[in-house]
């Protein structure tokens, strides 16, 4: 009768370690599993956060355009050389659009909408990776759409000024036939007041995308290092 209890007592015990082994196997596959998709999804939101500094890189280079010639344009009020507007503009848009248009920012997000929509960048492991995800997403690049949004609105009162003032020069082709127009313009108190107004905001708009593209480059740093150590 013992040794059937004994027997039965260490069958049971090696079910009973069977069973806790089979879960210890199973919890550490399920974490491999949710490691390895954590370190896949850090991958493709690195290559994300690459595609929004060589997005963001381009249009730190047009804002740098617009407001030299924004500069350039308010310093020489009243006394504008026509052939420098023409060098100067050369290279992209016309002179009056420069002035008066604005820069639509629209950043690289389809992968992040992804990994947020099915939770995968709430069970990223490093917390201050998830905090600067969501401030480089979310928060921060909502600055900069109120940025826009503000040069945007004063665009459509600056032209609707140009559409009724002087609408020879909308085409913005300075030649023999519209300089007297051009001269015109560049003598106009209101046109001044609006150029410097949005070139005020175009410079408000260029630091700020210059500061984001430094903090998107600081959490590339970090999700890289994070990579190489999970991946060694």
């Amino acid at each position: 009768m013992k040794n059937i209890l004994a027997r039965g007592g260490v069958e049971f015990l090696a079910v009973f370690i069977g069973i806790i082994l089979s879960l210890y196997v199973d919890e550490n596959r399920d974490e491999r599993v949710v490691r390895i998709k954590n370190i896949k999804n850090l991958q493709s939101l690195g290559n994300e956060i690459d595609q929004r500094i060589t997005y963001i890189d381009k249009k730190i280079t047009q804002y740098e355009r617009d407001i030299n010639i924004g500069e350039y344009v308010i310093e020489n009020w009243g006394i504008v050389d026509l052939d420098s507007i023409r060098k100067l503009t050369s290279d992209g848009r016309e002179i009056i659009l420069t002035l008066k248009a604005y820069r639509a920012i629209n950043l690289p997000i389809s992968v992040y909408n992804s990994l947020n929509s099915d939770g995968s960048i709430g069970l990223l492991e490093n917390d201050s990776i998830k905090i600067l995800v969501d401030n480089l997403y979310e928060v921060f690049p909502s600055h900069i759409v109120d940025g826009v949004e503000n040069e945007r609105v004063l665009y459509h009162s600056f032209n609707k000024y140009i559409i009724e003032e002087y609408p020879m020069i909308l085409d913005g082709e300075i030649n023999k036939s519209n300089e007297a127009n051009y001269q015109r313009f560049f003598n106009d108190k209101i046109a001044l007041g609006y150029t410097k107004e949005k070139t005020h905001l175009k410079r408000f708009i260029y630091r700020l995308i210059k500061t984001y593209r430094l903090e998107l480059q600081g959490l590339r740093e970090k999700i890289n290092y994070f990579v190489q150590i999970r991946t060694k």
